[in-house]
C-alpha cells in the first residue's frame, strides 16, 4: 500500500513540476486551462481509488484473526451478518469486528467523497470552459 501512495505521490510531484514549466513560459491563469482541470481531476480521482482500496483492505485477508492479534477483542460474526460491516459494501467501507471496534478508520468514507466532489467538479468546470472557448472561436470566425 505504501508502494501506491508513494507512486501517486512521485506523479503528482512530476505532474506540478510540468505545469510550474509551462506556467512560466505562459502567464495564464492555471484555473482557465482545461488540460490543469483534467489533470487535477485525475489526480483527485487516482487518490480517491487509493484511499478506497486502503478502506477495503483494512481487515487483512482473516479479519478473525485481524481482530484477535491486532486490535485484541473478540469477533463477533452474528452483529457483522446483522448490520452489513462485513466488508461487502462499496461506498459506505464498513468492515468492523464487533460493535464496538471498526477497523476502517474514521476518514476513509469521508475523504472518498471529498476527493470524488473534487474530481467531478474539475471535470465539469474544464468541459464548461472548453464549451466556452468552442463559443468564442465560433463568434470570433463568424464576425
Amino acid at each position: 500500500m505504501f508502494n501506491l501512495i508513494f507512486a501517486a505521490l512521485v506523479l503528482a510531484v512530476l505532474a506540478g513540476l510540468l505545469m510550474l514549466r509551462r506556467g512560466a513560459r505562459q502567464p495564464p491563469r492555471w484555473h482557465e486551462q482545461p488540460i490543469a482541470l483534467v489533470s487535477a481531476a485525475l489526480i483527485a480521482g487516482g487518490f480517491m481509488v487509493m484511499v478506497w482500496g486502503f478502506g477495503v483492505s483494512t481487515g487483512g485477508l482473516d479479519v478473525r484473526e485481524t481482530c484477535g492479534l491486532t486490535h485484541h477483542t473478540t469477533y463477533d460474526q452474528a452483529w457483522r451478518d446483522r448490520t452489513g460491516a462485513d466488508g461487502t459494501s462499496f461506498f459506505p467501507v464498513a468492515n468492523a469486528c464487533n460493535e464496538q471496534v471498526s477497523l476502517v478508520p474514521a476518514w476513509v468514507n469521508p475523504a472518498i467523497v471529498v476527493l470524488a466532489v473534487l474530481a467531478v467538479s474539475a471535470l465539469v468546470l474544464a468541459l464548461f470552459r472548453i464549451a466556452s472557448a468552442i463559443l468564442h472561436r465560433k463568434e470570433l470566425v463568424s464576425s
